[in-house]
């Protein structure tokens, strides 16, 4: 039976659904949930929300930031992942990850992944408008569940600026996500990809990091092993691999980019800034391209970030470093600042960007994969995968 097949017919059988709501009770479940965003009853003068054709919001500074998002299922998210009990964290009782990956985390990722463009830039989130598409069969319950996601994240990571403005709803077979974003940068300068031309081509720079690197590749990894198989490989793991295996899966579930990070990156001079959607390598190389220039990762660091990850890639049969370099979807923030310059609270030093002739765009041998530039390792012997690519939407599958 296909993806699309068991959520039907778990969405028809002992379910609500959301067919049987119509577009009005649809929209009361959503709007029930956003609001109790702490800016939903807040709507300045002259603004219009949720209710009419388009939404009006204002300009504080006569500009806006604006990110669009989409998940697809069965690209972006599935719906059957596997339940996955990966140790005793509440009473003793097992972490049970089939609970994570409802409608809850769906909504929950989305919403974290535009609050990350936001944070990249230097802005803070103002606004979300949402487009949901899905079978007629979707379980209510599934959809309220979207929705508390989606709030919960805005609360939870902070984004205290942050109402649902509007969006639009459209049935089809399956169901998918899009969320544009707005945002506003206070009167501060958008910090982009791009250095200011005052910084000299044949000055080094740092490249720092704020957040955590390959843990959501990790947890991909657990929620792709089928359930009998994972059961037997973190019993013959190491001690703790079980609880490993519940965090890595809550990160891929649910990540948690550092909202404010970006703001104390530009506070602290920071030169240019992207958020890692794709991979640390790959979204690294994104920004040395734009530059001209190449980067050099620092093994060390990842060495200590892929030893905490190491007894589940042993128990899973992978290599922690390839998650690390490689793994996308943990949304931490790459800042790159002035050489030696002092260092953001919260971030940590992974590299450089180096000046020099750019040899070209290299997808193997060391390099970041189409569209960036290449990634050197600065000693010889690192024991680092060549295959840096990370995450791309169009390379072909197998």
């Amino acid at each position: 039976m296909s993806t699309g097949q068991q959520a039907r017919s778990r969405g028809s059988t002992g379910d609500r659904t959301v067919g049987g709501l119509g577009e009005a009770g649809i929209l009361r479940i959503l709007n029930r949930r956003f609001a109790v965003l702490p800016a939903a009853g807040d709507w300045p003068e002259g603004t219009v929300g949720p209710g009419d054709d388009a939404a009006v919001v204002s300009a504080p500074d006569g500009r806006f930031v604006i990110s669009t998002d989409a998940m697809a299922q069965d690209r972006d998210f599935r719906l059957d992942w596997p339940a996955v009990s990966c140790g005793a964290s509440r009473g003793g009782g097992g972490d049970d990850v089939r609970g994570f990956a409802g409608g809850y985390s769906i909504g929950w990722k989305a919403a974290a992944q535009n609050l990350s463009d936001m944070n990249a830039m230097g802005a803070d989130a103002t606004g979300l408008l949402l487009a949901l598409t899905m079978p007629h069969t979707t379980g209510v319950s599934w959809i309220d569940g979207l929705a508390a996601g989606i709030a919960g994240a805005v609360r939870r990571l902070g984004a205290r600026r942050c109402r649902v403005v509007g969006g639009d709803l459209g049935s089809d077979d399956r169901i998918t996500l899009a969320i544009t974003a707005t945002g506003d940068l206070g009167g501060r300068p958008a910090v982009r990809r791009a250095m200011t031309p005052t910084v000299s081509a044949a000055d080094p720079v740092d490249l720092v990091l704020c957040g955590r690197a390959g843990w959501a590749a990790a947890g991909l990894a657990v929620l792709d092993t089928s359930r009998e198989e994972l059961l037997d490989r973190l019993r013959r793991g190491a001690p703790g691999v079980r609880r490993l295996a519940a965090r890595a899966a809550t990160a891929q579930l649910r990540p948690r980019p550092v909202l404010g990070a970006g703001r104390r990156a530009a506070e602290a001079g920071a030169l240019a800034m992207m958020d890692v959607s794709d991979g640390v390598a790959k979204d690294a190389g994104r920004l040395a391209l734009v530059n001209g220039r190449r980067v050099e990762l620092d093994p060390d660091w990842v060495r200590s970030d892929a030893a905490v990850l190491d007894p589940l890639a042993r128990a899973l049969g992978q290599d922690a470093r390839d998650w690390v370099t490689a793994g996308g979807e943990d949304y931490g923030l790459l800042a790159v600042l002035p050489a030696r310059a002092r260092i953001p609270h919260g971030f940590r030093r992974v590299g450089r960007l180096l000046p020099g002739d750019l040899p070209g765009v290299t997808g193997d041998g060391g390099g970041a994969g189409p569209g960036a530039g290449p990634v050197e390792w600065p000693q010889e012997g690192s024991g680092m995968a060549q295959d840096q690519g990370g995450w791309d939407h169009f390379a072909r599958d197998g």
